[in-house]
């Protein structure tokens, strides 16, 4: 089966060796609180998760991370959509202190790339360390690398992404008509438990599904006054529907399944009050290996997600 082109082995290497070496020699520029990075980027808690953020030379940056997110069916130690999640926003710190406009602006993620590097199965419970640099900044656009590490310095993933950079002041102008001076985002972290799908339908080579109405609750923190469903969730909910689905084209409900490699394309942001409906389509399965189309749509069939992702199977 064809690979999708999403980052490269060695790029994660490098990655991951540059945060060792940076962590033994304790050379760091700054650690930066959260009220300085809220400053620069336009989230907030319980989206924003990152600890112990520490800069250092050329915009590279490290920080700790806990897995809040329920796995489902997806193998430890964490989920596909949660680590990109944490990555992004590790990787949006790094374009905001790449950026020579010191104030706060929206990086919205718009193409990504993501890989798994390992198979470990098993997690003792201690934060895991998310690394981030920024190659590339200019005025409207910003590209970021980031890899996720293990307690003994393993690389568990790596992500590329995009974002368009967006001033906050033009931010409002554009999406003036989702401003809420204050969402209900209610008291539960989302992150915490799966997003429920609705009339969930099978064919034999494809899915879909409703997520219903978008709630404030579901984008808290994302963001303070124009609530808009964060891509982690998103996402999160579109490799559910593809578990089901594989589930359901295997009859075999107890296989556990690794995020071998993915790329996303967020064209559209999904704000709170709009219907998103969810769609799945195998486009190829050999073995254990399924490669999947995984699209969500909102309001006036507008898109807000479109997911090519290769997926195996393991035995639980």
């Amino acid at each position: 089966m064809e690979s999708l082109q999403t980052i490269q082995s060695k790029e994660m290497v490098e990655i991951q060796s540059q945060a060792i070496a940076l962590n033994h020699t304790g050379n760091s520029i700054k650690i930066l609180s959260k009220e300085e990075i809220f400053k620069l980027i336009d989230v907030h808690e319980p989206y924003y998760a990152l600890k112990d953020v520490i800069v250092y030379a050329s915009n590279f940056a490290t920080a700790s991370i806990e897995v809040e997110q329920p796995l489902g069916d997806e193998i430890f130690p964490i989920g596909a959509a949660e680590a990109c999640r944490h990555l992004a926003i590790l990787g949006s710190v790094c374009c905001a202190l790449s950026n020579p406009v010191k104030q706060k602006h929206y990086y919205l993620a718009h193409r990504g790339t993501y890989k798994r590097a390992i198979e470990k199965t098993h997690y003792t419970g201690k934060k895991l360390v998310a690394t981030a640099t920024c190659t590339f900044f200019s005025k409207r656009m910003a590209n970021i690398k980031a890899c996720l590490l293990d307690e003994d310095n393993q690389l568990i993933c790596g992500i590329e992404n995009s974002f368009h950079v967006v001033p906050h002041a033009i931010f409002e102008r554009l999406y003036y008509n989702f401003h809420k001076e204050i969402p209900d985002f209610g008291l539960k972290n989302p992150y915490h438990q799966k997003k429920q799908l609705f009339d969930v339908q099978f064919s034999a080579l494809s899915a879909s599904a409703s997520l219903g109405k978008i709630q404030d609750d579901y984008c808290a923190g994302h963001f303070p006054h124009f609530p808009a469903m964060p891509v982690a969730i998103l996402m999160n909910t579109l490799l559910d529907l593809a578990a089901a689905y594989i589930h359901h084209i295997t009859d075999d409900k107890s296989l556990k399944m690794y995020v071998r490699e993915m790329t996303l394309l967020a064209d559209n942001l999904g704000f709170s009050g709009e219907i998103v409906t969810l769609h799945v389509k195998q486009e190829a399965y050999t073995n254990n290996r399924f490669k999947l189309r995984c699209t969500a749509t909102s309001t006036d069939n507008k898109s807000v997600g479109d997911v090519n992702v290769i997926i195996e199977t393991a035995a639980k």
